[in-house]
């Protein structure tokens, strides 16, 4: 199952228990995305939002908007949308972000999402999306590991340099894209397998399986204060509405 719809309007619940529990856990990973924003952002759109996480790293003065492409976290706090039909107004955000929601969404239907970023745009505003790079240790793990112990399966089309002239096609300038590594950091072996069965919706493994699986494809280590940290890494785009 590879529609973005489908597969959390069955396990958006795990996933959200998997934040909940260790809401932290992927500080880097939020921050890295972060990073390619403009200070002169104020009004911000992030889909798809998953359970709305990205707020609590933006600083006071910006202002977030949520949406989501699945039932399972679409409610009365987040409204439900689709790659194709978000449900804003036209030119109403300086900026618009997509953190790993793209992978699991059709060629066709993310031309269609940048489209609809396009028109959710201001002139001069930017698109910012962190998604998993094709080739990576973490493409392997999801696509191979996630597959083989995903009653759902795990089938993502990953991202590489080829996807900057889509985004230029989609009526974008000045696109670029950045490879950044960063860890997910846990208390220990037990909160990261937990964080990982839920977060990717493992549901054919044991424990001891998912810890081999992270040890072999990603090389989790220990730290000198006794944590667990598991090296992850995305591809970040950046381009600007022409």
């Amino acid at each position: 199952m590879t529609d973005y719809s489908e597969i959390f309007a069955q396990r958006a619940h795990q996933y959200h228990d998997a934040m909940q529990r260790d809401p932290r856990a992927r500080d880097g990973e939020f921050l890295a995305l972060l990073e390619d924003l403009p200070s002169s952002a104020i009004d911000l759109l992030d889909v798809p939002s998953g359970g709305g996480y990205l707020g609590v790293y933006l600083e006071a003065h910006r202002r977030l908007e949520s949406c989501d492409f699945s039932i399972g976290f679409a409610g009365s706090r987040i409204p439900l949308g689709s790659p194709d039909a978000l449900p804003f107004a036209d030119a109403a955000f300086d900026a618009v972000l997509s953190l790993t929601g793209l992978h699991h969404v059709s060629f066709e239907r993310q031309d269609a999402f940048f489209a609809e970023c396009r028109r959710l745009l201001r002139p001069g505003g930017q698109l910012l999306i962190g998604e998993v790079l094709a080739g990576s240790d973490v493409a392997a793990f999801l696509n191979d590991f996630v597959h083989r112990h995903n009653s759902q399966g795990h089938v993502g089309v990953f991202f590489d340099d080829a996807f900057l002239p889509r985004l230029q096609a989609a009526g974008f300038e000045a696109a670029r894209m950045t490879v950044r590594h960063y860890p997910w950091r846990f208390a220990d072996e037990a909160a990261m397998v937990f964080y990982c069965r839920n977060m990717f919706g493992i549901d054919r493994a044991s424990d001891a399986e998912i810890l081999a699986g992270l040890r072999d494809y990603l090389g989790y280590r220990g730290t000198d204060d006794g944590r667990i940290e598991l090296p992850w890494q995305l591809v970040f785009y950046q381009a600007v509405k022409r």
